[in-house]
Protein backbone atom coordinates (compact mmCIF):
# COMPACT_ATOMS: atom_id res chain seq x y z
CA UNK A 1 0.00 0.00 0.00
CA UNK A 2 1.14 3.61 -0.56
CA UNK A 3 2.53 5.86 2.17
CA UNK A 4 -0.11 7.28 4.52
CA UNK A 5 -1.93 10.38 3.38
CA UNK A 6 -1.69 13.03 6.10
CA UNK A 7 -5.08 14.46 7.06
CA UNK A 8 -5.51 17.99 8.39
CA UNK A 9 -7.90 19.02 11.16
CA UNK A 10 -10.92 20.70 9.55
CA UNK A 11 -13.82 20.70 12.01
CA UNK A 12 -15.22 19.87 15.44
CA UNK A 13 -18.70 18.38 15.72
CA UNK A 14 -20.68 18.26 18.92
CA UNK A 15 -23.50 15.74 18.67
CA UNK A 16 -26.29 15.31 21.20
CA UNK A 17 -26.90 11.75 22.42
CA UNK A 18 -30.14 10.42 23.85
CA UNK A 19 -29.80 8.64 27.18
CA UNK A 20 -29.22 5.92 28.15
CA UNK A 21 -26.06 5.84 26.04
CA UNK A 22 -22.91 3.75 26.42
CA UNK A 23 -20.09 5.35 24.43
CA UNK A 24 -17.56 2.58 24.79
CA UNK A 25 -19.71 -0.40 23.85
CA UNK A 26 -21.64 1.46 21.17
CA UNK A 27 -18.57 2.47 19.17
CA UNK A 28 -16.46 -0.62 19.98
CA UNK A 29 -17.89 -4.11 19.79
CA UNK A 30 -15.76 -6.87 21.41
CA UNK A 31 -17.03 -9.39 18.82
CA UNK A 32 -16.06 -7.43 15.69
CA UNK A 33 -13.21 -8.70 13.54
CA UNK A 34 -10.16 -6.58 12.74
CA UNK A 35 -10.43 -4.32 9.70
CA UNK A 36 -7.78 -1.67 10.29
CA UNK A 37 -10.48 0.98 9.74
CA UNK A 38 -10.79 1.87 13.41
CA UNK A 39 -9.01 1.89 16.75
CA UNK A 40 -10.37 2.23 20.27
CA UNK A 41 -9.14 3.00 23.76
CA UNK A 42 -11.22 3.10 26.93
CA UNK A 43 -12.45 6.64 26.28
CA UNK A 44 -11.58 7.49 22.65
CA UNK A 45 -12.36 6.05 19.22
CA UNK A 46 -10.57 6.72 15.93
CA UNK A 47 -12.35 5.82 12.68
CA UNK A 48 -12.04 6.57 8.96
CA UNK A 49 -14.98 7.52 6.76
CA UNK A 50 -15.37 8.33 3.08
CA UNK A 51 -17.37 11.56 2.86
CA UNK A 52 -18.15 12.09 -0.79
CA UNK A 53 -14.75 12.29 -2.50
CA UNK A 54 -12.93 13.09 0.74
CA UNK A 55 -10.88 10.82 2.95
CA UNK A 56 -11.70 11.67 6.55
CA UNK A 57 -10.53 10.56 9.97
CA UNK A 58 -12.67 11.18 13.04
CA UNK A 59 -11.60 11.16 16.69
CA UNK A 60 -14.60 10.61 18.97
CA UNK A 61 -14.98 11.01 22.73
CA UNK A 62 -17.66 12.15 25.16
CA UNK A 63 -17.40 15.86 25.94
CA UNK A 64 -20.01 15.51 28.68
CA UNK A 65 -22.72 13.00 29.56
CA UNK A 66 -24.99 14.13 26.73
CA UNK A 67 -22.54 15.25 24.02
CA UNK A 68 -20.28 13.27 21.73
CA UNK A 69 -17.39 15.36 20.39
CA UNK A 70 -15.97 14.45 17.00
CA UNK A 71 -12.71 16.02 15.80
CA UNK A 72 -12.66 15.78 12.00
CA UNK A 73 -9.58 15.47 9.78
CA UNK A 74 -9.71 15.47 5.96
CA UNK A 75 -7.53 15.46 2.86
CA UNK A 76 -9.20 18.33 1.01
CA UNK A 77 -11.45 21.38 1.19
CA UNK A 78 -14.13 20.88 3.83
CA UNK A 79 -17.55 22.28 2.93
CA UNK A 80 -20.78 22.77 4.87
CA UNK A 81 -22.34 19.96 2.82
CA UNK A 82 -19.56 17.64 3.97
CA UNK A 83 -20.21 18.64 7.58
CA UNK A 84 -23.91 17.87 7.18
CA UNK A 85 -23.18 14.55 5.49
CA UNK A 86 -20.77 13.40 8.21
CA UNK A 87 -23.08 14.58 10.99
CA UNK A 88 -25.91 12.51 9.53
CA UNK A 89 -23.56 9.54 9.05
CA UNK A 90 -22.33 9.55 12.65
CA UNK A 91 -25.80 10.07 14.10
CA UNK A 92 -27.19 7.19 12.05
CA UNK A 93 -24.17 4.89 12.42
CA UNK A 94 -24.25 4.88 16.19
CA UNK A 95 -27.94 5.58 16.82
CA UNK A 96 -27.12 8.73 18.76
CA UNK A 97 -30.72 9.96 18.61
CA UNK A 98 -32.40 6.61 19.26
CA UNK A 99 -34.51 6.02 22.35
CA UNK A 100 -33.85 2.50 23.67
CA UNK A 101 -35.66 3.01 26.97
CA UNK A 102 -38.56 0.76 25.87
CA UNK A 103 -36.10 -2.07 25.18
CA UNK A 104 -34.38 -1.54 28.53
CA UNK A 105 -37.69 -1.66 30.40
CA UNK A 106 -38.61 -4.84 28.52
CA UNK A 107 -35.23 -6.53 29.05
CA UNK A 108 -35.15 -5.74 32.78
CA UNK A 109 -38.12 -8.09 33.21
CA UNK A 110 -36.15 -11.06 31.81
CA UNK A 111 -33.79 -12.46 34.51
CA UNK A 112 -31.19 -13.94 32.08
CA UNK A 113 -30.78 -10.46 30.54
CA UNK A 114 -29.95 -8.62 33.74
CA UNK A 115 -26.21 -9.34 33.71
CA UNK A 116 -25.60 -8.26 30.07
CA UNK A 117 -27.89 -5.28 30.56
CA UNK A 118 -25.94 -4.12 33.60
CA UNK A 119 -22.52 -4.66 31.99
CA UNK A 120 -23.40 -2.94 28.69
CA UNK A 121 -26.03 -0.44 29.86
CA UNK A 122 -26.91 2.00 27.08
CA UNK A 123 -25.20 0.10 24.25
CA UNK A 124 -26.63 0.69 20.78
CA UNK A 125 -26.28 -1.19 17.53
CA UNK A 126 -23.36 0.23 15.54
CA UNK A 127 -22.90 0.25 11.79
CA UNK A 128 -20.39 2.93 10.72
CA UNK A 129 -20.28 1.52 7.18
CA UNK A 130 -22.41 3.03 4.42
CA UNK A 131 -24.63 0.86 2.22
CA UNK A 132 -21.85 -0.12 -0.18
CA UNK A 133 -19.45 -0.98 2.64
CA UNK A 134 -22.13 -3.01 4.47
CA UNK A 135 -22.78 -4.93 1.27
CA UNK A 136 -19.07 -5.78 0.91
CA UNK A 137 -18.68 -6.88 4.54
CA UNK A 138 -21.89 -8.93 4.40
CA UNK A 139 -20.56 -10.66 1.30
CA UNK A 140 -17.25 -11.47 2.99
CA UNK A 141 -18.99 -12.88 6.07
CA UNK A 142 -21.04 -15.37 4.05
CA UNK A 143 -19.99 -18.98 4.70
CA UNK A 144 -16.62 -17.89 6.11
CA UNK A 145 -14.74 -18.11 9.38
CA UNK A 146 -13.59 -14.92 11.09
CA UNK A 147 -10.03 -15.67 9.97
CA UNK A 148 -11.11 -16.11 6.34
CA UNK A 149 -13.22 -12.96 6.39
CA UNK A 150 -10.34 -10.99 7.92
CA UNK A 151 -7.99 -12.27 5.21
CA UNK A 152 -10.32 -11.24 2.39
CA UNK A 153 -10.97 -7.84 3.96
CA UNK A 154 -7.24 -7.25 4.38
CA UNK A 155 -6.62 -8.13 0.74
CA UNK A 156 -9.29 -5.74 -0.52
CA UNK A 157 -8.23 -2.83 1.68
CA UNK A 158 -4.55 -3.36 0.90
CA UNK A 159 -5.17 -3.48 -2.84
CA UNK A 160 -7.91 -0.86 -3.29
CA UNK A 161 -8.21 1.13 -0.06
CA UNK A 162 -6.11 4.01 1.27
CA UNK A 163 -3.90 4.59 4.29
CA UNK A 164 -4.30 7.80 6.28
CA UNK A 165 -2.61 9.37 9.27
CA UNK A 166 -4.33 11.72 11.73
CA UNK A 167 -4.12 12.53 15.43
CA UNK A 168 -1.06 10.30 15.74
CA UNK A 169 -2.74 7.13 14.42
CA UNK A 170 -2.47 5.36 11.07
CA UNK A 171 -5.57 3.60 9.75
CA UNK A 172 -6.92 2.17 6.54
CA UNK A 173 -9.81 3.77 4.66
CA UNK A 174 -12.44 1.98 2.59
CA UNK A 175 -12.41 2.09 -1.21
CA UNK A 176 -15.37 3.63 -3.05
CA UNK A 177 -17.50 1.84 -5.66
CA UNK A 178 -15.84 3.92 -8.39
CA UNK A 179 -12.38 2.78 -7.27
CA UNK A 180 -13.10 -0.91 -7.93
CA UNK A 181 -15.74 -0.77 -10.65
CA UNK A 182 -13.17 -1.56 -13.35
CA UNK A 183 -11.57 -4.55 -11.60
CA UNK A 184 -12.37 -7.84 -13.34
CA UNK A 185 -13.69 -10.98 -11.69
CA UNK A 186 -10.48 -12.95 -12.26
CA UNK A 187 -8.47 -10.38 -10.30
CA UNK A 188 -10.90 -10.50 -7.38
CA UNK A 189 -10.76 -14.28 -7.45
CA UNK A 190 -7.03 -14.86 -7.93
CA UNK A 191 -5.24 -11.87 -6.41
CA UNK A 192 -7.76 -10.99 -3.69
CA UNK A 193 -8.70 -14.64 -3.02
CA UNK A 194 -12.43 -13.99 -2.76
CA UNK A 195 -13.54 -17.35 -4.13
CA UNK A 196 -17.14 -17.42 -5.36
CA UNK A 197 -17.64 -13.88 -4.00
CA UNK A 198 -15.52 -12.53 -6.87
CA UNK A 199 -18.50 -12.62 -9.23
CA UNK A 200 -20.64 -10.47 -6.94
CA UNK A 201 -18.36 -7.70 -5.70
CA UNK A 202 -18.13 -6.03 -9.09
CA UNK A 203 -21.92 -6.00 -9.34
CA UNK A 204 -22.14 -4.22 -5.99
CA UNK A 205 -19.63 -1.66 -7.24
CA UNK A 206 -21.58 -1.05 -10.45
CA UNK A 207 -24.84 -0.63 -8.54
CA UNK A 208 -23.50 1.79 -5.95
CA UNK A 209 -21.53 3.80 -8.49
CA UNK A 210 -24.96 5.06 -9.61
CA UNK A 211 -26.79 4.89 -6.25
CA UNK A 212 -25.59 7.10 -3.37
CA UNK A 213 -24.49 4.64 -0.63
CA UNK A 214 -25.10 7.21 2.12
CA UNK A 215 -28.89 7.26 1.85
CA UNK A 216 -29.59 4.48 4.35
CA UNK A 217 -31.28 6.74 6.87
CA UNK A 218 -33.67 8.05 4.19
CA UNK A 219 -35.01 4.66 3.08
CA UNK A 220 -37.12 1.93 4.61
CA UNK A 221 -36.22 -1.74 4.76
CA UNK A 222 -38.71 -2.91 2.13
CA UNK A 223 -37.56 -0.24 -0.32
CA UNK A 224 -33.91 -1.14 0.19
CA UNK A 225 -34.61 -4.84 -0.24
CA UNK A 226 -36.32 -4.18 -3.55
CA UNK A 227 -33.39 -2.06 -4.69
CA UNK A 228 -30.75 -4.60 -3.64
CA UNK A 229 -32.51 -7.44 -5.42
CA UNK A 230 -32.05 -5.62 -8.72
CA UNK A 231 -28.33 -6.48 -8.32
CA UNK A 232 -27.75 -9.71 -10.20
CA UNK A 233 -27.07 -12.54 -7.76
CA UNK A 234 -28.56 -10.86 -4.69
CA UNK A 235 -31.54 -12.74 -3.28
CA UNK A 236 -34.03 -11.92 -0.51
CA UNK A 237 -31.82 -13.29 2.30
CA UNK A 238 -28.73 -11.22 1.46
CA UNK A 239 -30.86 -8.17 0.72
CA UNK A 240 -32.56 -8.51 4.11
CA UNK A 241 -29.24 -8.72 5.98
CA UNK A 242 -27.85 -5.60 4.30
CA UNK A 243 -31.09 -3.64 4.64
CA UNK A 244 -31.56 -4.55 8.30
CA UNK A 245 -28.10 -3.24 9.18
CA UNK A 246 -28.60 -0.15 7.04
CA UNK A 247 -31.90 0.90 8.60
CA UNK A 248 -30.86 -0.17 12.12
CA UNK A 249 -33.68 -2.67 12.54
CA UNK A 250 -33.62 -3.69 16.26
CA UNK A 251 -35.68 -6.80 15.51
CA UNK A 252 -33.25 -8.24 12.92
CA UNK A 253 -31.41 -11.21 14.40
CA UNK A 254 -28.96 -13.29 12.40
CA UNK A 255 -28.57 -16.80 13.81
CA UNK A 256 -25.36 -18.60 12.94
CA UNK A 257 -24.43 -21.80 14.77
CA UNK A 258 -22.51 -20.06 17.56
CA UNK A 259 -25.11 -17.37 18.21
CA UNK A 260 -27.91 -19.91 18.14
CA UNK A 261 -26.21 -22.05 20.80
CA UNK A 262 -25.37 -19.02 22.92
CA UNK A 263 -28.96 -17.76 22.93
CA UNK A 264 -30.39 -21.26 23.44
CA UNK A 265 -28.21 -21.67 26.54
CA UNK A 266 -29.09 -18.25 27.90
CA UNK A 267 -32.86 -18.21 27.31
CA UNK A 268 -33.90 -21.86 26.93
CA UNK A 269 -31.42 -23.50 29.29
CA UNK A 270 -30.30 -26.04 26.68
CA UNK A 271 -27.02 -26.48 24.81
CA UNK A 272 -28.64 -26.03 21.41
CA UNK A 273 -32.01 -25.72 19.70
CA UNK A 274 -33.39 -25.29 16.21
CA UNK A 275 -33.12 -21.78 14.84
CA UNK A 276 -36.89 -21.31 14.63
CA UNK A 277 -37.26 -22.38 18.27
CA UNK A 278 -34.62 -19.86 19.41
CA UNK A 279 -36.17 -17.14 17.27
CA UNK A 280 -39.64 -17.83 18.64
CA UNK A 281 -38.35 -17.51 22.20
CA UNK A 282 -36.53 -14.25 21.41
CA UNK A 283 -39.73 -12.86 19.90
CA UNK A 284 -41.75 -13.94 22.94
CA UNK A 285 -39.32 -12.27 25.33
CA UNK A 286 -38.28 -9.23 23.28
CA UNK A 287 -40.93 -8.45 20.66
CA UNK A 288 -39.58 -5.86 18.26
CA UNK A 289 -36.12 -5.98 19.85
CA UNK A 290 -34.91 -9.52 19.12
CA UNK A 291 -31.73 -8.30 17.40
CA UNK A 292 -30.82 -5.77 20.07
CA UNK A 293 -31.36 -8.34 22.83
CA UNK A 294 -29.21 -10.85 20.97
CA UNK A 295 -26.51 -8.21 20.55
CA UNK A 296 -26.32 -7.63 24.30
CA UNK A 297 -25.85 -11.35 24.97
CA UNK A 298 -23.28 -11.79 22.19
CA UNK A 299 -21.16 -8.77 23.14
CA UNK A 300 -21.31 -9.71 26.81
CA UNK A 301 -19.92 -13.14 25.89
CA UNK A 302 -16.95 -11.49 24.14
CA UNK A 303 -16.19 -8.90 26.84
CA UNK A 304 -13.64 -11.05 28.64
CA UNK A 305 -11.77 -11.90 25.43
CA UNK A 306 -12.42 -9.38 22.68
CA UNK A 307 -11.48 -10.20 19.09
CA UNK A 308 -9.68 -6.83 18.90
CA UNK A 309 -8.64 -5.47 22.28
CA UNK A 310 -8.76 -1.83 23.38
CA UNK A 311 -5.43 -0.02 23.13
CA UNK A 312 -3.83 1.52 26.18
Amino acid sequence: MPDPRILAHVDTLRLAVKQPFNFRYTLWKPSHFATGLEQHSADTSWRTFRVGELLTGVVMAMEDADTLRAEVYADGAWQEADRDRLTARLTHSYGLDEDISAFVAQAEQVPPMREPLAALAGMRQSCPENLFEIAIISLLLQNATVARTTQMMTNLLDHYGRVVEFDGVTLKAFFTPEEIVGVDEATFRERDRLGYRAKYIGRFAEFFATHDPDVADHADKAELMREFQTIKGVGPYTAAIIASHAVRDPSALGLDVWNRKLLAKRFLGVDDAEADVVMAEMTRLFPGYEGLAGLYVIEDAYRAQAVVELIE
